[in-house]
């Protein structure tokens, strides 16, 4: 039987990327300094943290799916509530474009959802501690 690591799956993401790398490299001479860009260790950690907390507002994958699954199913269960003398178009076709309608709306939800995370994104963005986050992100160790 193959598990997956849980830890290894849980810290993946962007915060624990950063802090990592500056965990493994950051003794090495030529790594990037806070110092060099301005920047305190607990303010560099505050700002990964609300960044992941932003990152992180449209919950996991297996939530994105559910949510998105009971939306696409909304227009088929109002759908249900009508009798089928009131389909315009015959059963079937009626529950086809409910289907459709419900999938448009999943997609209108999770184009607002993103819109939402990359407006607070950009709002909570500070080109200092970016700056540093893209200089420890390609950080390539010299042998």
């Amino acid at each position: 039987m193959n598990l997956k690591d849980p830890e290894k799956e849980f810290f993946d993401d962007f915060e624990h990327k950063v802090t990592d790398k500056i965990k493994k490299y950051g003794d090495r001479p030529n790594f990037p300094k806070l110092e060099d860009y301005g920047i305190e260790r607990m303010e560099l950690e505050d700002y990964l943290f609300d960044k992941q907390a932003i990152m992180d507002m449209g919950g996991t994958p297996r939530h994105k799916m559910t949510v998105g699954g009971i939306i696409t199913l909304i227009p088929i269960i109002i759908l249900s509530a009508m009798p089928d003398s009131a389909y315009v178009y015959g059963k079937t076709w009626t529950s086809v474009l409910a289907i459709v309608i419900g999938l448009m709306l999943t997609l209108c939800f999770y184009a607002v959802l993103k819109a939402i995370i990359q407006m607070r994104l950009s709002k909570h963005r500070d080109s200092k501690f970016e700056t540093y986050i893209k200089a420890v992100l390609f950080y390539q160790p010299t042998e």
